[in-house]
C-alpha cells in the first residue's frame, strides 16, 4: 500500500519512519510512504503557503495554489489514491475507516495546517 503524506514540515517524518513497525513494513516492501513538501509548489522567495482568509475573518489558512501542486505531484505517484485532507473538524478516525483505507492502493494525506484551506 503506497502513502503520500503533503505537509510543510516532511522532515518530521524522518523519525517517524525510521523506527518501529512502520520501518518494517517500508523494508519488507508492504508499504511505500511518499513525502512531498507542499512548500516546493509554493511561489515566491519566501516560498508561503498560507495567507489571510478571502473575504476576511480570523487566523490564516493555506493557499490553494501550492496545495494544488503538491496533490498533483501525489496523484502522478500514486493515481488510484483518494486524498484525504485531516482535520480536527472531519470525519472520525475509527476502525471502520481503517479498513476502507487498507482496501485502497493508497491514500494520501494532507497534514492540516492554520485554520484550514482558502475555498
Amino acid at each position: 500500500m503506497d502513502f503520500g503524506i503533503l505537509t510543510i514540515f516532511p522532515g518530521m517524518l524522518d523519525s517517524f519512519l525510521a523506527h518501529g513497525i512502520v520501518r518494517r513494513a517500508m523494508e519488507k516492501a508492504i508499504i511505500r510512504v511518499v513525502a512531498i513538501d507542499i512548500r516546493d509548489f509554493a511561489e515566491g522567495r519566501h516560498r508561503t503557503t498560507d495567507d489571510t482568509p478571502y473575504g476576511g475573518g480570523s487566523g490564516m489558512v493555506m493557499k490553494p495554489e501550492p496545495l494544488a501542486g503538491a496533490i498533483q505531484a501525489a496523484k502522478e505517484k500514486i493515481p488510484a489514491a483518494p486524498v484525504v485532507l485531516l482535520s480536527p473538524q472531519g470525519r472520525r478516525f475509527t476502525q471502520m475507516v481503517a479498513k476502507e483505507y487498507a482496501a485502497m492502493p493508497g491514500v494520501i494525506f494532507i497534514c492540516g495546517r492554520y485554520e484550514g484551506v482558502d475555498e
